[in-house]
């Protein structure tokens, strides 16, 4: 199965929890910076359209939530088949434990961020995990700052889609993390098992509307070609 899918102009990977461990572990001993995306369901409008940053390298673009899985076709949502960020990020967070890495978490607020440190501290009390939030940045180059003076291995992104989008295409170079691993908010609502049943139902329907819709235009596309 070809493990690349283009939905909404996002070329997203394909691939089941234990494989994007397996992967993710393997990037952390190349002497180059890789980047993994988690992208929600409402996030697919601003991600179809970050252009030049979809064509970049060492970047995978993963479906984030059951919400925009549920609208790709029927093998590769048997692939993907209860994939749960929270449970990757935990292995990622064992395997540092294991490897001696440094993690670094930049979270939105510090609400957010005290959340999801208690519980990754009290999996893993040994683990070498720092925390920063954006409410306490005054500007991009002060994080960027932070972080490389932290020198983690790996980073991981909580932010909302604009600051998520802007440190993709602005900053993610500048940092010294050799895996960034961006859950947006996909990882604290897991972790509080936040249930969404109504607003899963509404985006699902929205979005195979747009899939319709873009479907029609590759068809025109290729037509024209």
């Amino acid at each position: 199965m070809n493990p690349w899918l283009k939905l909404f102009d996002i070329p997203f990977y394909i691939c089941n929890e234990e494989r994007l461990f397996q992967e993710s572990c393997d990037y952390l001993e190349e002497p180059v910076l890789y980047t993994i995306v988690f992208v929600a369901s409402d996030q697919c409008s601003a991600f179809s359209e970050a252009g030049e940053l979809l064509e970049r390298e060492h970047i995978l673009w993963l479906p984030g939530d059951t919400t925009l899985r549920s609208v790709f076709p029927k093998k590769e949502r048997h692939t993907m088949a209860e994939f749960s960020i929270r449970r990757y990020v935990m292995q990622i967070c064992q395997y540092a434990v294991d490897m001696g890495l440094d993690i670094c978490l930049l979270m939105d607020n510090v609400k957010h961020l005290n959340s999801a440190i208690e519980e990754i501290r009290s999996a893993y009390p040994y683990l070498a995990i720092h925390g920063m939030h954006l409410e306490d940045m005054g500007s991009y180059e002060t994080v960027v700052n932070e972080i490389n003076s932290i020198a983690p291995e790996i980073l991981i992104l909580g932010t909302h889609t604009g600051d998520l989008r802007q440190f993709l295409e602005n900053e993610r170079h500048k940092t010294n993390a050799r895996l960034c691993i961006c859950v947006g908010e996909l990882l604290i609502e897991e972790m509080s098992k936040k249930k969404k049943l109504f607003h899963t139902i509404t985006m699902s329907r929205r979005l195979k509307k747009r899939l319709s819709k873009y479907s029609k235009k590759e068809q025109d596309r290729n037509e024209r070609n």
